[in-house]
């Protein structure tokens, strides 16, 4: 419980006998007595002490009530002091002085009733009790604000500092002193700057500079000079503090050891260099082992077609066919491994050119029908209302027909190959669907949900019994992408595959394709 605040009373009178009598009034109400002979003696008290009411005589020597009064209230704490003038002057007389206007709070006359000056100076004194109290509670919580403010920041987990509006340091928490290796004590008084590393200073103290100060937060990242300890990267970030006059009264910030993450950051941008370098290299690599590889076997399957024009018997035949056939499977491979490479580095280019969309798919399907047809499998072309001008890229649309129609005639044993094109137009841009579905082989659930990736095939067998590398399929997913589409497939497994894959072109929507051809619809 807190203990009552003790009542100060000063009494100003030239005459010993009349504070005597005025104490003797008070005794009972238990205040704190003092007392004063004079002007000046009045304002030494005043100067040394705070009262709850001045009990002031209008006549004295020297200096009187009223200058005294003057004087007491030329200081700042003592301008709403109450002060009671206690004088002889017959009520009429008083009247003249105003001594409302000379800052009096009331006025007594003597003789002094002592009820009426213990009820008037108990009012001030229980005035000056709630103040005080209202006082030393606001004081209890600023200091307990204060005392957790201290708790967090000696267990935060970085550095907290404070700074005037020098730069110097006024304050540092725990984990300040960790980092910096330098204790509290010493960085008091000390330049912010003192734990920059001389060699980056520069860099540092414009930023810190008087024409800084309008700016609300600062950050920097450096090298922290530390005695006897290892250097580490910090970031400090720092708010300015306004001063009363639209100035910087200084700055608070945080300091955090950033050591590691710079670590990591420059292992992370060393390792993606490399693997850039990796990329380019291979890329490099795979462009002239293509050309190296592609120049022998041009030749050999140039030589394959001369020997082929020559007279030869069934025997013979036969080697030179499979020479042509294997040389031509080779630079198939080789392309799929360039442009898959091309993919992967982000290198593969898109044409944006005008072609017919129709004429397209039906060379690709008259280029691939004999195959179809000399495994005893139908092949069937359907386009329904498409663009016939379009803007995109012709070649690559052939290679991912080829590739996905080739895979349709060398899964499929019996049956028929149907490829179907049909076009929805998504926001002013042409999307053109391609399907190629057939009857064969088929493929399970969990096969399915890998074919679009690289290097995988349904199993060792596929290998064995068709060839292939595996990246066609998604040398085609790629490509599809790339081309503002995408792929993908349906399958069962001895019921035959569905895939298909969309683009996106500009096309002119008054140009569309007439039905099919009746020589087409079942090539």
């Amino acid at each position: 419980m807190t203990a009552t605040p003790v009542v100060p009373i000063l009494i100003v009178d030239d005459n010993p006998a009349k504070r005597m009598a005025l104490r003797s009034i008070l005794e009972p109400l238990a205040y704190s007595i003092v007392e004063a002979g004079s002007g000046r003696d009045a304002l030494r008290c005043v100067m040394a002490h705070e009262f709850a009411v001045i009990l002031m005589d209008v006549a004295m020597p020297g200096m009187d009530g009223f200058e005294t009064v003057a004087a007491i209230r030329q200081r700042r704490q003592s301008q709403v002091t109450p002060i009671i003038f206690i004088t002889a002057h017959a009520k009429d007389e008083i009247v003249k002085y105003d001594l409302y206007a000379e800052d009096a709070v009331d006025f007594i006359f003597a003789p002094v009733p002592p009820g009426e000056l213990q009820a008037k100076v108990s009012v001030f004194a229980n005035l000056f009790i709630k103040a005080e109290e209202l006082a030393v509670s606001a004081r209890e919580r600023v200091k307990a604000s204060a005392d957790q403010l201290r708790l967090l920041t000696d267990a935060a987990p970085v550095g907290i500092f404070q700074t005037d509006a020098q730069n110097r340091y006024v304050y540092t928490n725990p984990r300040w002193s960790e980092i910096t290796g330098i204790p509290a004590g010493e960085a008091e008084g000390r330049q912010w700057d003192m734990i920059v590393a001389s060699d980056q200073r520069a860099g540092v103290d414009p930023q810190l500079a008087p024409d800084s100060a309008d700016r609300a937060e600062l950050s920097h990242r450096f090298k922290l000079d530390r005695p006897g300890l290892h250097p580490v990267i910090v970031v400090a970030t720092s708010r300015s503090v306004p001063d009363n006059k639209g100035g910087t009264a200084g700055w608070v910030g945080t300091l955090a050891d950033v050591t590691a993450e710079a670590g990591a950051e420059a292992a992370m941008a060393e390792a993606r260099d490399a693997a850039t370098e990796a990329s380019r290299l291979k890329s490099d690599f795979l462009a002239n082992m293509s050309h190296e590889i592609r120049t022998p076997m041009n030749g050999v399957i140039g030589m394959t077609d001369l020997l082929l024009e020559t007279p030869l018997d069934a025997r013979q035949r036969d080697y030179a066919m499979t020479v042509r056939n294997s040389g031509e499977a080779l630079l198939t491979i080789i392309d799929h491994i360039l442009d898959f490479s091309k993919v992967e580095a982000g290198h593969l280019e898109i044409e944006d050119v005008e072609f017919d969309l129709r004429g397209n798919v039906e060379t690709v399907v008259d280029l691939l029908v004999r195959s179809a047809h000399a495994k005893g499998v139908e092949m069937v072309l359907a386009i329904e209302d498409v663009p016939t001008i379009v803007c995109g890229d012709p070649g690559r649309v052939r290679q991912v027909l080829l590739n996905l129609i080739g895979n349709a005639i060398k899964f499929t044993q019996a049956g028929e190959i149907v490829v179907r094109v049909a076009s929805t137009v998504s926001g002013g841009d042409v999307v053109v669907r391609f399907e190629v579905s057939d009857t064969g082989d088929g493929m399970g659930a969990e096969t399915l949900k890998t074919v679009f990736q690289p290097f995988v095939q349904a199993d060792n067998s596929t290998s064995r019994k068709y060839g292939g590398t595996g990246l066609g399929l998604a040398i085609c997913s790629q490509l599809a992408e790339l081309m503002g589409g995408d792929c993908g497939a349906s399958s069962q497994l001895g019921k035959g595959s569905k895939f298909w894959f969309t683009i996106s072109v500009r096309a002119d929507p008054s140009q569309t394709a007439l039905s099919p051809d009746p020589d087409l619809a079942n090539v």
